[in-house]
């Protein structure tokens, strides 16, 4: 059977893990919005970034002749949503060096149970940003987008400006055409709240292997009795 010392090493493998994750959160779009009309489409995915960072912006297209250039927050004056973002890359890094350190001290504690409470308490702070970022952003970024859009140049009602996630289409009279659009969650979203689930599960095991076993008491053996015959 694995003693508590090995128990306390697969924690802070776990927590490590999910501190990669979280920032490998930081490298993928946490929002697409797909537009289509007769065939073509084309898809914004945002990144989490610095507001002029170029490439924060980046887009797919099919069905067209060509595709916008990558582009940042700042060029498109989408100000709030770039603000967004910025506050979600930031919470990302943190997040990251807090589960790397809470890490550390989970290998320390290897040895030493006395670095589990430093361990769990990184970790923690780790995993509060991981499930505050996505959570905030879902909660923040249709109010962003409806400041940074206006209301002329969307093609609906409804759209990112309204909700985090939906579809809609929308027949134009002018020309004659139907619009079809689709948003959401990108794939850096949901691996945030993957990095969460993982530090949740490395803190709970470092936490409850957090002690090493009492050693056994030393038994002395029985005296003899007085006057026995010693034994041959």
């Amino acid at each position: 059977m694995a003693s508590k010392k090995t128990h306390r090493l697969i924690a802070a493998i776990i927590i490590l893990v999910g501190a990669i994750v979280l920032i490998a959160a930081l490298f993928m779009p946490w929002y697409s919005y797909k537009i289509s009309e007769a065939g073509a489409s084309e898809t914004t995915n945002t990144y989490p970034g610095l507001p002029g960072s170029n490439g924060t912006i980046q887009y797919s297209c099919s069905g067209i002749p060509s595709c916008p250039s990558q582009t940042s927050y700042s060029k498109l004056n989408w100000n709030n949503t770039g603000a967004l973002a910025e506050a979600g890359f930031y919470m990302l890094i943190v997040g990251f060096i807090l589960g790397l350190i809470g890490a550390i001290f989970g290998f320390m504690a290897r040895g030493n149970p006395r670095r589990v409470g430093p361990a769990v308490a990184f970790a923690v702070l780790a995993l509060i940003l991981a499930i505050v970022a996505p959570v905030l952003f879902a909660a923040s970024l249709p109010n962003a987008i409806s400041k940074d859009i206006p209301a002329a140049a969307r093609p609906s009602s409804s759209g990112p400006w309204s909700s985090f996630w939906g579809s809609n289409s929308t027949t134009l009279v002018t020309p004659p055409i139907t619009i079809s659009q689709t948003w959401g969650a990108g794939s850096g979203w949901y691996v945030s709240i993957a990095a969460f689930v993982i530090l949740l599960v490395g803190i709970f095991l470092l936490f409850i292997w957090r002690r090493d076993p009492p050693e056994p008491v030393p038994v002395a053996a029985p005296a003899a009795a007085p006057g026995a015959a010693p034994r041959p």
